[in-house]
C-alpha cells in the first residue's frame, strides 16, 4: 500500500495517467468547436499564441515530449506499469462520487444533489468541458498556482509550513471559485455556490498535495461528468 501511495503520486506518471483525457478533450474540440473550450484552458494556451497559427501545433509538441520524458523518467526509476493506472482511476471516482455529497454537507448542511447555472449544449459537449475543466483547471490552480503560493509564502516569505500551507490552499480555493464568475460565459454569483466552489476547490487542493495531480485531475474531471449525467437524466 505504502509502494502505491508513493508510485500514485509521481509527476511523470501523473501526466501518462491524465494523457487520454487530454486526448478525449482535444478532438472534442476539434469536433465540437472552440466554444466548448475550458477558461482554465484558454489562459493556459495564451503564451503560445505568440506561435500565431502554428500555437496548436506547438503545444501539442510540448504535450508529445513531456509525455516521451515521463516514460523515460519512469524507466530509468522502475519499469513502466500501466496496471497502476486501474486502482488510480477507482480511487478517484471513488473520491468524485463523495465529494458532491461532502461538499453540499458543508456547505448547505443538507445532501441532495442541488445543480444549477448549468451551460452546456448537449450532453456530449457537456462530457468535454467536464474533461477540460478536470485537466486545466487542475493543471493552472494545483500545480502551478498552489505551487506558487506554497513557493511564495513558505520559502519566500518564510512562514511557517503548516499555515502557509492551509493559506496557500485557502488562496487557491477562493481564486478557483472566484473564475467560474468572469467572463461571458461566467455564473450569476450567488454565496452559496461561491461557498459550494470554494470547499470543492479547498478539497481537491488537499487530493492534489497528497494523492498527486493524476488523481486530483480524475476527481475533477468524474465528478463533473456526474454533475452533467445528473442534468440531462
Amino acid at each position: 500500500m505504502n509502494d502505491y501511495l508513493t508510485r500514485s503520486r509521481n509527476l511523470p506518471k501523473s501526466f501518462l495517467f491524465i494523457l487520454p483525457l487530454l486526448v478525449f478533450y482535444e478532438v472534442g474540440i476539434i469536433l465540437y468547436g472552440s466554444e466548448t473550450k475550458n477558461t482554465a484552458d484558454i489562459i493556459i494556451k495564451k503564451p503560445f499564441e505568440i506561435f500565431g497559427n502554428h500555437a496548436t501545433l506547438v503545444f501539442n509538441s510540448l504535450i508529445i515530449i513531456v509525455s516521451f520524458c515521463s516514460i523515460f523518467y519512469i524507466e530509468r526509476k522502475n519499469r513502466l506499469s500501466c496496471g497502476i493506472f486501474i486502482p488510480m482511476f477507482l480511487e478517484s471516482a471513488a473520491y468524485a462520487f463523495s465529494l458532491g455529497y461532502v461538499i453540499l454537507f458543508f456547505v448547505h448542511g443538507y445532501l441532495p444533489f442541488n445543480i444549477t447555472d448549468l451551460h452546456t449544449q448537449s450532453f456530449t459537449k457537456g462530457i468535454i468541458i467536464s474533461l477540460g475543466a478536470g485537466i486545466y483547471e487542475e493543471i493552472l490552480f494545483r500545480l502551478l498556482l498552489l505551487s506558487i503560493l506554497y513557493l511564495v509564502i513558505v520559502k519566500i516569505f518564510k512562514l511557517n509550513a503548516i499555515i502557509g500551507s492551509l493559506l496557500s490552499i485557502l488562496i487557491c480555493a477562493c481564486t478557483f471559485s472566484i473564475m467560474h464568475y468572469i467572463g461571458m460565459a461566467g455564473d450569476s454569483f450567488s454565496m452559496n455556490s461561491f461557498l459550494f466552489r470554494a470547499v470543492a476547490g479547498f478539497v481537491l487542493s488537499a487530493i492534489f498535495v497528497f494523492r498527486g495531480l493524476g488523481i486530483a485531475v480524475y476527481t475533477h474531471a468524474i465528478y463533473d461528468i456526474l454533475i452533467i449525467h445528473k442534468a440531462y437524466a
